[in-house]
């Protein structure tokens, strides 16, 4: 903390101790909220677009130089060999310097990969040489992205009303819906039109300029108070290896990790192959429809979920019973469906259960993964970061080894159980162990 942390007038909350600064709160008014919330919402769009894609382009790149689905999966798998080696760090910075400068940062890094990618594929002539330097590519690429959703469970926690915490977090988290959309469907029209090549220079370009805007706009100029959270310096606020061992010490901090780790499974999984699933079962159906209607079912709950939550709350129901419900209504008819969809032959059943399987799991977004903010509500980043890490994994593992499972057994029914099996496994340990109380 800065050297004026323990100067302004305090106002003590359960897990922070509030700075008046200039008699104005460090934390945001409605307005602030509103205005923050939405610059941090495109620019998690932006950067989940910028992830996707490469699976929205994987078919006709595999194509244009003869990968299998070995190869493209270590392709599409390499962005999350780097995707958890930062995540730590992020919240660490974030909580210590600012969500605001982290995240902007860190966006001028991996816009500036994407624009660059296309010119780096065609960089080599031996297709070893070219799959080794882009799985490289894709490592860093992982890396810098993995700074962004630390920085947004920080920000939520310096700067949020503590009765408004979870739906400003589900409701910029929601980016990530609308970044699926926005990228699936233009994507997949200008990928016929014009090449896979331009959606790399398209949405890189978008966010860098955004990120820029961000920081002179929002930053530079101060015109609102930074992410920074100035607060009295005490023992517990840093998070230290004392601190870290409590957590790990605790059932409820594993239980919250696992379920996380088991969600991230098949997100991961379907984020990454689902457009192949799609293209090779139903060769005559168009992609801007199976890239664009599962996410976009899939919105309004993520928002809708936040709101329930802080309700629930409010209304005197724990933040054990509240997690567990919507963990419960998000987990159990999703991995149903895992279940059932490599069997299903007609195209319309098959999108119609994905995309009822995606609406139930943005409930989610307010159950295990808003738990960081009960169990650690002063060291939501750093904590944010260590499960994001763990949550990767699925990621590079999950995906590599599915691409391995199509080429030898060629059943995606296999891959989708797998992954249901999975899913149920988490939820039933979060139901054993989990909690909505602080720990720390």
């Amino acid at each position: 903390m800065g050297p004026g942390a323990e100067e302004g007038l305090l106002t003590e909350e359960k897990d922070c101790t509030e700075v008046k600064i200039h008699g104005e709160s460090s934390f945001w008014s409605r307005k602030e909220e509103m205005v923050w919330g939405g610059a941090i919402f495109m620019l998690t769009a932006l950067n989940i677009a910028c992830r996707n894609i490469l699976p929205v382009s994987a078919v006709v790149m595999s194509d244009e130089f003869n990968w299998d689905k070995s190869q493209t999966g270590l392709v599409l798998s390499s962005f999350y060999w780097g995707y958890p080696t930062t995540q730590v760090l992020s919240g660490y910075l974030s909580d210590r310097f600012g969500g605001d400068q982290v995240s902007t940062i860190a966006a001028m890094g991996w816009s500036v990969q994407t624009v660059l990618f296309p010119y780096f594929v065609y960089a080599f002539d031996g297709k070893t040489s070219q799959l080794t330097f882009l799985a490289v590519m894709r490592i860093i690429f992982g890396m810098t992205e993995a700074f962004h959703f630390p920085t947004i469970a920080s920000i939520t926690t310096m700067k949020v009303q503590k009765e408004r915490r979870t739906f400003f977090y589900t409701a910029v988290g929601a980016g990530t819906s609308v970044g699926s959309i926005v990228s699936g469907s233009l994507c997949s029209f200008l990928l016929v039109k014009y090449g896979w090549k331009i959606n790399f220079y398209l949405f890189g370009a978008l966010s860098f300029l955004w990120a820029v805007l961000m920081r002179v706009i929002l930053m530079r100029k101060r015109c609102l108070h930074p992410c920074k959270t100035i607060r009295k310096r005490q023992q517990g606020e840093v998070t230290t290896w004392k601190t870290w061992k409590i957590f790990l010490k605790h059932r409820a901090f594993w239980a919250m990790i696992f379920a996380s780790f088991c969600n991230s499974y098949a997100w991961h999984l379907l984020f990454n192959w689902l457009p192949t699933f799609f293209t090779e079962k139903f060769p005559d159906e168009q992609g801007w429809v199976f890239n664009v209607v599962p996410w976009l079912v899939g919105m309004p709950t993520v928002v809708i979920s936040g709101y329930i939550a802080d309700r629930m709350i409010a209304k005197g129901i724990s933040r054990t019973t509240t997690r567990k419900v919507l963990q419960t209504l998000a987990s159990l008819p999703y991995t149903t469906t895992m279940f059932f969809i490599g069997h299903m032959n007609c195209y319309s059943t098959a999108l119609s259960a994905i995309s009822f399987a995606f609406a139930m799991e943005g409930i989610g977004s307010a159950a295990v993964y808003a738990n960081n903010q009960d169990l650690a509500p002063t060291h939501a980043g750093a904590v944010y970061g260590f499960m994001n890490s763990i949550s990767a994994i699925p990621g590079f593992l999950g995906v590599y080894i599915s691409g391995h499972i199509m080429d030898y057994f060629n059943s995606w029914s296999i891959v989708f159980s797998i992954t249901g099996s999975i899913t149920f496994t988490g939820w039933f340990v979060f139901m054993l162990f989990g909690t909505g109380e602080k720990i720390a």
